[in-house]
């Protein structure tokens, strides 16, 4: 979902000038459609919110780089955190006009004030899902609400503790979420759901800061399912991790920023399913370190790759076109699918895409063998 929303704004690039241009840098942004409800719905042209169907409207987001802590600091280069020294990671924010004197006044590009022709100054907002750094060192995911998001830590041996963040990755209060640690459970074949074996409940701290549930030792790696209830009388909402090694707080350790190289496309159709077939290899340590936050760039990247390949499907044999064809669809649809499904953190589900997302890239690449 993420993704999405953030290649929804490569569009055209615009530049908006402040009042005070002659003296200050321009202001580079680019102009896009949300909802003014829904802010992390981001469209190139006109239309409705795909979630409450409302009518979009347009702003204005620049690139900055902002701190994974300390969500104030806006800088238009990549650097450490004046305040903490953290790597600054990438951000879109909003960029809009007001009037100094009279803040009801506001636009998406820069003038004067229709009630006092003062001019209109720049300011900037941040944009909900920016943040998906772990601010304890953990495993970050988002809710299937789209709106709260959580951390998974071990922060020593036997001791499990999750994290809650809103949409903009500031922390909650835990104190109104319930949720168990589950360590063990089986599939019931006659009921068709999952029981539970083995399960401790996870408490909220004196402070609200945390859940914690003591889990008893084990070996590392450790595997962890926490089931978390957001609302009153809502389900239990999956999270399955998987630890390698103790978490280390993000106070000693700080997450460092993921900049992506530009994708290249091989010439030769056998070139990108070979190019396919890599990121495939990607995708798959992935899914078995439980790593799900980071499979969209490897799952995106065949994605593309696989778009581009289909302007090559009728140089293919002829009796395997169809099956080309078939393989590409599913590549496709099942990378949106990781991407989604990795987000949430539900490992049953980001088992069942990448299933789909395998058989597909075997049916591609059996075809240039």
């Amino acid at each position: 979902m993420i993704a999405r929303v953030v290649a929804g704004l490569l569009i055209g690039m615009l530049c908006v000038l402040s009042p005070s241009a002659a003296q200050e840098n321009e202001i580079e942004a680019q102009l896009v459609w949300t909802c003014p409800v829904h802010r992390d719905v981001t469209e190139s042209e006109a239309g409705n919110c795909e979630f409450c169907e409302g009518e979009l409207i347009q702003t204005l987001v620049q690139q900055a780089w902002s701190c994974p802590i300390h969500s104030v600091i806006s800088e238009r280069a990549p650097g450490k955190c004046p305040i903490c020294a953290r790597d600054l990671f990438l951000i879109t924010e909003e960029v809009t006009f007001a009037c100094p004197m009279h803040p009801e006044v506001s636009a998406i590009a820069s003038g004067s004030c229709p009630i006092c022709n003062m001019a209109l100054e720049p300011s900037t907002s941040s944009r909900p899902h920016q943040n998906h750094n772990p601010q304890h060192g953990g495993m970050f995911f988002m809710a299937p609400d789209n709106w709260h998001h959580l951390e998974g830590t071990y922060p020593e041996e036997g001791v499990f503790r999750v994290y809650l963040y809103n949409n903009f990755s500031e922390p909650l209060n835990v104190k109104a979420f319930k949720g168990r640690a589950v360590l063990k459970e089986v599939f019931d074949k006659d009921t068709k759901r999952t029981r539970e074996l083995l399960a401790y409940p996870l408490l909220a701290t004196s402070d609200g800061t945390y859940l914690e549930a003591h889990i008893g030792s084990s070996d590392l790696p450790r595997e962890v399912t926490a089931k978390v209830r957001f609302e009153r009388n809502g389900d239990f909402d999956r999270f399955d991790f998987i630890f390698a090694d103790i978490s280390v707080d993000a106070e000693i350790i700080a997450p460092t920023a993921t900049v992506l190289g530009e994708l290249v496309i091989p010439e030769s159709p056998a070139g990108i399913a070979t190019a396919i077939a890599e990121r495939n290899v990607r995708v798959r340590e992935l899914v078995t370190a439980g790593n799900f936050a980071q499979i969209y760039l490897a799952a995106l990247d065949a994605k593309n790759l696989a778009v581009a390949l289909e302007r090559h499907v009728e140089e293919a044999p002829a009796e395997r076109r169809a099956s080309l064809n078939w393989a590409l669809r599913q590549l496709v649809r099942s990378a949106w699918l990781l991407d989604d499904y990795g987000d949430l953190g539900n490992k049953e589900k980001v088992y069942m895409a990448y299933d789909l997302f395998d058989e597909a890239v075997e049916a591609i690449r059996s075809v240039y063998e």
